[in-house]
This record gives structure tokens, sequence and C-alpha cells, in this order.
């Protein structure tokens, strides 16, 4: 082989393998776009936008919120999927997109391990039973007694696969037929649940606080092993008498597979740092979401062990791929 071919294809390997360093050296240097998969207003949204917002003052660049909801947010998950793996197109999203998802779609535009590097974990949440003041049960047991003495006329609204999942746990559990109205997001789904368009939903706390001080709605129950601070007074679905009911999601932050680690490294880092300001806190838990952060390895490992639950919870209870 003539000796200058040989010279040029050793330079290129070297300026390929320098590219990725030099890239995250740089980083960032522009504007990164913070993409959330659903409707805007939902508590994904919010805790996204005040992540946003202190990421941006920690490194210097502004972070972009974009809401791209459809699909049970397989639309703005798989944008991010097939972005360009440089640290400028970041995934907001509730895990149920990763762990829950996977097992309800035949087919699903992305691989919730091989399309994407998981950064860290953002905040943890469980759930609130909100009724609206139409209908007629004041108790988890005066609910279920009213759903089997009407069976397939009562409906609960979600505008997410861990909402869907926490109702249809709640149906198997109690033996209720009860019927499921899906939405784009969290916030028009409260809308409707305000409305009196549907009779009860499983929300994020964030969404309905407001509207529970205000006895708008009514609250029946808390979906996590404890109560939340946010609302020490409403029992959990345990406590109410659905023994064994647990249903909690979290949010996070992921990247395209293949970013680079050191980009990766710096996210984590800025992240976790901006989960730990002392107002960050304090506006998360006014959400009712509990901030959490840790390495990628953990979060990876939280995501994977979410995954096989619900790989093998989900038929169980009924709930066969589409």
């Amino acid at each position: 082989m003539d000796p200058r071919w040989t010279w040029m294809a050793g330079a290129i390997g070297v300026l390929t393998a320098a590219a990725p360093l030099a890239l995250s050296q740089t980083y960032p240097n522009k504007p990164v776009h913070l993409i959330v998969p659903y409707a805007a207003g939902g508590t994904t949204d919010i805790v996204g936008r005040l992540i946003a917002q202190k990421l941006a003052d920690r490194i210097g660049q502004p972070v972009v919120v974009e809401n791209r909801p459809g699909g049970d947010a397989l639309i703005g998950t798989e944008a991010v999927a097939k972005a360009a793996p440089d640290g400028y197109t970041v995934l907001n999203t509730a895990s149920s997109a990763l762990t829950i998802l996977p097992h309800t779609r035949k087919r699903l535009p992305y691989d919730p391990f091989k399309d994407f590097v998981h950064v860290v974990q953002t905040t943890y949440t469980p759930y609130v039973l909100a009724v609206n003041p139409s209908v007629p049960a004041a108790t988890v047991a005066e609910l279920v007694a009213l759903a089997r003495s009407k069976p397939g006329q009562l409906n609960y609204a979600t505008g997410s696969a861990s909402g869907n999942l926490a109702g249809e746990m709640f149906k198997f559990m109690t033996r209720t037929d009860i019927v499921y109205v899906p939405y784009k997001g969290v916030a028009p789904a409260t809308t409707d649940l305000l409305s009196g368009q549907v009779n009860m939903m499983f929300a994020t706390f964030g969404n309905v606080i407001p509207y529970l001080k205000s006895r708008k709605l009514r609250a029946l129950a808390v979906t996590g092993d404890r109560r939340s601070p946010a609302l020490p007074d409403v029992p959990t679905m345990a406590e109410a008498g659905v023994n064994d009911y647990e249903a909690s999601g979290s949010f996070g932050i992921s990247v395209p597979q293949g970013t680079p680690p050191d980009i990766v490294k710096k996210l984590n880092r800025e992240v976790s740092a901006a989960l730990r300001a002392p107002d960050m806190i304090e506006k998360l838990l006014a959400q009712g979401v509990e901030p959490r952060s840790g390495t990628p390895e953990e979060f990876t490992a939280r995501l994977r062990a979410d995954f096989e639950r619900y790989r093998e919870l989900l038929p169980r209870i009924g709930i066969k791929p589409e």
C-alpha cells in the first residue's frame, strides 16, 4: 500500500476518535433542547421547565423546552431516540415511556435501552385518586361499592401509561368495571375531570393539589407505599382497604445512544446539582414529587428493574400489547 494512503487512513482514524472528545470539551456552546413528550401544563412539563431553568443557569446556555405530545409519549420519545447524539437534544419523560409502553405496544419505534443513555433520575412520584365532587363517594370503599353497583358506567381519565396502569391495577384488585378514557396529556385530562366529563383520575399531585384545596376535586387515596407530605390527611390505597396496592412513577433525563460519556457525566452532574438547590426542592415538593438523583448506572438499573416487573405484572392484570 502507498505510504501516503497509510498515513491518511491513520490520520482519519485519529480525527474520528478525537471528535467526541472535542465535542465534549466544548459542550455546550449552543442551546440545549429539552423534549417533553407530553402536553404543556402537566407535571412532567412543569418539572421539566423547572429543571431547564436551573440547568440553563448552571451551563451558561439556554435550555429550550419543547412539548411533543402524542401517542402516549411515543412521538417525543422517538424524536430523541433518532436525534444526533451530541447532548443538544435531551429527553425529559416519565419512566412509563421506557418501562411500560414496551409491554403495551406491539410495535415500538425505539428500544428503551439500546437507543438511549439514561442520564439521571430526577423525581419519584406516587399518584392520587381524585374524583369529581359529583361522584357520590367519599372513600375508596364507597367508590368500589358504587362501581360494583354500576358496572361499566363510571370512567377514569389518564394522560400517561403509568396513570393507566394505576387505574387498571385498581380495577383488577377491586374487581370493578371502570372505563378507561385516554388523553394526550395530564393537563387536558384534568380539565375534563374538573368539568365532570370524566368521573375520576389517577393523577400526578401537581396537577390536582390546587383543585383539592379548593374542593373542586376530592382525594380518596394516594398510591405510594406511604402517605405523602403534600397530602398528609389522605390515606394510602392500602390504608383505604386495597391491600398490597402500590403504584408510583419517576421522571428522568435521557439522551440518544452514542452521546459521548463526558457529556453524559456533565449532564448528570449539573442536573443533580440543580435538584439539590433548596429552592428547587421546595418547588418540586409543591408539585407533589420528591427530588431524586444518582448515577446513570443507578437510574438505568432502576428502569431495568421496573421494565422486568411490568413485563410480569401487566399480563396478570389483563393488559396486552395493542
